[in-house]
């Protein structure tokens, strides 16, 4: 016997509601957000988020998570306390400016809008007298673009690139049709088609993503647990499922500037939220360089003719 209609009508209430519902609810970083019409700050913190989980279909509904769930302004925080004005933009993992999903509440900017948005800076605000410090912050795939657009931009000093996880997987899958949509627009620079190709350093092959290209002062790399391990207040699973294994490393096969953590505890995902150990270890290092860029400016405001 078929229940009354009435008795069924709460849960398809429900069930349209939950439809209706987007997966991804967004929320916006509580640091300013890049104002590039307005006089430049100290800082500015460019992050990009990497390849949603099931069931979310990528690179369709990728999202700006790190700016979401707060990792964004773990990072952003430490420079503020140390008192430079600071904005933040973040990013998600995809080839086209702007992009819009039913499971995302709200449009998504990506690769393409990043692009457009350190051209500016690198017009503008990088030609001042007292240019911002450029930090970079990446998470899986967002790592990835991130190492491309350091690459192709030789000539911008980049001050801080973090890196959580870089990872390669599915790259070409997930944006070949993107990136080949665009056309054109990358003109003679590689493309990000090429961001996860093997080269050779120091007589020995790894990925571009693994290079931290001369233009970059200092990188910060996090990589998560290898072995079982029981999760940390970030969440995650006691197994990992994904994560990084080769260590960053410099065009002429050193790693001067860079510094490596190993979370015991956190997997891939756990990682990138900011009550992570491998956010504590992250802001505890930002800080040591956020103070080394203090002392480096009072030295240079103290030096006859300033």
């Amino acid at each position: 016997m078929r229940p009354p209609l009435r008795l069924l009508a709460p849960l398809l209430c429900v069930l349209a509601l939950v439809g209706c519902t987007p997966l991804y609810v967004v929320h916006p970083a509580r640091t300013p957000a890049l104002n590039l019409n307005g006089p430049p700050p100290d800082v500015v913190i460019f992050s990009m988020s990497g390849r949603c989980a099931p069931p979310c279909l990528a690179p369709r509904d990728n999202w700006d998570y790190l700016g979401s769930r707060g990792t964004l302004d773990r990072l952003a925080d430490v420079f503020t306390a140390a008192g430079e004005r600071t904005q933040v933009s973040g990013y998600a993992s995809n080839a086209a400016a702007t992009f819009s999903s039913e499971y995302i509440g709200g449009p998504q900017h990506g690769y393409e809008a990043l692009r457009s948005d350190f051209e500016r800076i690198k017009n503008t605000w990088m030609k001042s007298a007292k240019p911002p410090r450029l930090v970079l912050l990446g998470h899986s795939q967002g790592s990835v673009w991130l190492h491309h657009l350091s690459r192709v931009n030789p000539g911008v000093p980049i001050a801080l690139q973090v890196d959580l996880d870089g990872i390669c997987v599915a790259w070409k899958g997930d944006f070949g049709n993107g990136i080949r949509a665009l056309g054109d627009v990358y003109g003679s620079e590689p493309s990000p088609m090429h961001a996860c190709d093997a080269f050779s350093v120091a007589g020995r092959t790894v990925g571009v993503k693994d290079i931290v290209w001369p233009n970059v002062a200092r990188d910060l790399e996090v990589q998560s647990k290898r072995l079982p391990a029981r999760p940390g207040v970030s969440g995650g699973w006691p197994v990992n499922y994904l994560f990084e294994l080769t260590p960053n490393v410099r065009l002429d096969g050193t790693r001067t500037g860079i510094e490596r953590f190993i979370s015991s505890r956190e997997d891939h995902s756990a990682i990138s939220f900011p009550n992570s150990d491998a956010l504590a270890w992250v802001a505890g290092k930002a800080a040591e360089i956020a103070a080394a860029w203090k002392a480096e400016d009072t030295r240079n405001d103290v030096k006859p003719g300033r």
